[in-house]
């Protein structure tokens, strides 16, 4: 997986596009544009400071995600152990565990880019 640029990220404007919020990251006090949300359905839209709050988000959400796998993975283990006695029958609580912590980690593998999505316009 590349390095994503280093968080927090900021939502701000550039005056350059006063009605489309940017997503920045200052870093050693250099500001470095992220992103630019355009409004989906035109100026009066709004959706683009939904988009940039979002994705502003993003680092701070992949860190608690990866805080959270051991606490998944565990889980999984303790339903697993607890369901030994009973081998025939997996109980609803493991395969919540097991569709909880199946998720975390196919949604970490789409952010390392290693679950074979192609982009839609280029086709790589």
């Amino acid at each position: 997986m590349e390095q994503h640029t280093q968080g927090p990220w900021i939502v701000s404007l550039d005056p350059r596009y006063p009605n489309e919020p940017c997503i920045d990251a200052v870093i050693d006090g250099v500001t470095w544009h992220i992103a630019l949300c355009h409004n989906a359905a035109g100026p009066d839209d709004g959706s683009a400071e939904a988009n940039a709050r979002l994705i502003a988000a993003a680092p701070e959400l992949l860190a608690t995600l990866k805080a959270a796998l051991p606490a998944l993975r565990a889980d999984v283990e303790k339903q697993t152990a607890v369901g030994a006695n009973r081998p025939s029958i997996e109980s609803v609580t493991l395969r919540t565990a097991r569709s909880r912590y199946e998720a975390a980690m196919s949604l970490l593998a789409k952010i390392d880019g290693a679950n074979g999505t192609q982009n839609a316009t280029t086709g790589r």
